[in-house]
């Protein structure tokens, strides 16, 4: 699954999210672990008023419901309310059947053939069971969308597909182009198959579907555990639960709603004054957090993500940043254990690849090595800089023939706390920073246009899939490849990961993209998130993963 984060990855599909870093980092509140706390048997019933995206990027709104078409993080999230995934990935990084729409899947010898096994319990709202043809209908989707479908190309799909079939009412069996990796397969591919109610949307074209994306009587017929109310755009949408719905985790309180808000700061007032129950704490107003008395703390995440910033390698003037080893001076001058000392109150985690560091399951020894050790060091920096012939003037900026080592970054609105601190650590360097403030929008818009060779860097974040290759991200020419970076070798590693089922291979493919820096990997990040002190069922609710699952969430005694 992927995402650019707007300051992380959703459960069952990859979608672009774009968030920008806000300075959130790990940390750990209090002696007592709110998640850990014994209460009650859970109560049904009332109200809980959060924001979309809660627990992993500042708030904002939401304007699509169609699994299939949304683009940002804040629509997928609240697509997965209303529709359960073809495979639910759980906290390690395995499928949990128990929570899938498939029971099983079974992989041919040759790892050409995968038989989709439904489980027969999982009804639609209007009572029809979801079965193998609500899966092929939303795979014809895909084709039909082409590149317009965000996660277009993205674990095999659609193109690796020779054949998808109904075997009978709960069977699907899909035939792949060549042999694949199942691993890759199933969690970078099958993994963003959500089925979607054929009997009720089979007979609209696409265009239909883009027309009707925030029409709420459009999306009536769900099979997951919320259905939508009401939506009001630009202000707020509102869910109850399904009463139809047949999953093992009916929802405990009686109304859901998301409000949009469109800063932190409003969130926190919004929280101040009793009109959200939970609500993201910008680390920022960390110390504030005394100040709601009707409220507790609590950190979520890391989101399965990373952190970066990143430049456009089609820009002739950043064009030094084509030099590996000016990438290289300009990580190793980011001091990361200074970043989460300053931002997050001395806890954090480093990070410098592209596969996150929590879970574990896919780190490489090397990469197990250089999280430990580090690579803050400014005298290589310098020998580095120096190398390539950027040298040290008196106004304390480095030139090379004239030309001054500087660049732009773009920040989204309210973003700017973490990239003002990491332009002061590479002006130690000699390297002159600029910082400008934009609309979020604005620089979606310009990072994806492939014509665009004018932005030079951004600060951002990108959520993973769940085998975190992200190669569409770096490949060369790939759909989502708005740095314009290429490199053979990279792209070249990247493939061998779609059939190897070798995992020295995707170590090599880590440990190759932490040495190139296509993109420099920064901290990871926790969220602080403020919550009433009579919510419960926050454990479940909120995933490792950065997923947001608010059927888990029930209102009982307050906790002191």
């Amino acid at each position: 699954m992927f995402f650019f984060k707007i300051v992380q990855l959703i459960n069952s599909s990859y979608k672009i999210y774009i968030l920008s870093l806000t300075g959130i980092l790990m940390i750990t509140i209090s002696s007592i672990d709110p998640f850990s706390v014994a209460t009650a048997a859970p109560i049904y019933g009332g109200t809980i008023v959060t924001v979309p995206g809660v627990g992993n990027a500042p708030p904002a709104a939401i304007n699509d419901f169609n699994p299939l078409l949304s683009t940002s993080f804040y629509d997928s999230q609240a697509a997965q309310f209303m529709y359960q995934p073809l495979l639910w990935i759980n906290r390690e990084l395995h499928v949990d059947y128990k929570l899938s729409i498939a029971k099983k899947i079974i992989v041919g010898p040759e790892h050409r053939t995968f038989t989709i096994c439904f489980h027969k319990f999982w009804r639609w709202s209007d009572g029809t069971p979801v079965n193998a043809s609500d899966l092929i209908y939303t795979f014809e989707l895909i084709k039909k969308l082409g590149p317009r479908f965000p996660g277009y190309d993205v674990g095999g799909i659609p193109n690796y597909i020779k054949s998808i079939d109904k075997v009978n009412n709960y069977e699907v069996r899909i035939v792949t182009t060549r042999s694949v990796n199942p691993t890759w397969f199933e969690m970078d591919g099958l993994a963003m198959l959500t089925p979607l109610p054929e009997q009720a949307w089979g007979g609209d074209s696409i265009s239909y579907l883009y027309d009707h994306m925030t029409n709420n009587k459009f999306f009536n017929v769900v099979d997951g555990p919320f259905i939508i109310s009401q939506y009001k755009s630009g202000r707020y949408v509102s869910f109850i639960p399904n009463k139809n719905f047949t999953g093992h985790d009916k929802p405990y309180i009686s109304h859901l709603v998301l409000k949009f808000l469109h800063s932190s700061i409003s969130t926190y007032f919004a929280m101040k004054s009793g009109a959200i129950q939970i609500g993201d704490l910008p680390a920022s107003l960390y110390k504030a957090h005394n100040n709601l008395p009707g409220y507790r703390l609590i950190t979520v995440g890391p989101s399965w993500s990373f952190n970066f910033l990143g430049f456009n390698y089609a820009n002739k003037d950043i064009s030094f940043v084509r030099n590996r080893n000016i990438r290289w001076a300009i990580a190793s001058a980011i001091n990361q254990k200074m970043f989460i000392k300053i931002l997050g109150h001395g806890y954090g985690a480093r990070a410098y690849g592209v596969v996150p560091s929590k879970p574990e399951r896919f780190l490489s020894p090397k990469a197990h090595i250089v999280l430990s050790k580090g690579i803050y060091n400014l005298q290589r920096a310098d020998v580095l800089l120096r190398s390539a012939g950027w040298i040290m003037h008196r106004d304390h900026f480095r030139y090379k023939n004239g030309r001054k080592l500087q660049f732009t970054i773009y920040v989204p609105a309210s973003s700017m706390r973490a990239p003002i601190l990491l332009s002061a650590m590479l002006r130690k360097i000699g390297v002159d920073v600029h910082l400008r403030e934009r609309p979020f929008n604005e620089i979606m818009a310009d990072f994806i246009n492939p014509l665009n060779h004018h932005w030079q860097a951004i600060y951002m974040s990108w959520g993973s899939g769940y085998f975190p290759t992200d190669s569409m991200l770096f490949k060369c020419g790939g759909k989502l490849n708005g740095f314009h970076y290429c490199d053979k070798r990279f792209d070249y590693l990247a493939s061998k990961l779609s059939n190897s089922k070798n995992i020295n291979d995707f170590y090599k493919y880590q440990d190759y993209f932490t040495t190139q820096q296509p993109v420099i990997i920064l901290p990871n990040t926790k969220v602080f998130v403020m919550t009433a002190k009579n919510i419960h069922g926050l454990a479940r609710a909120f995933s490792p993963l950065g997923t947001f699952n608010p059927q888990f969430l029930w209102i009982g005694k307050k906790i002191k």
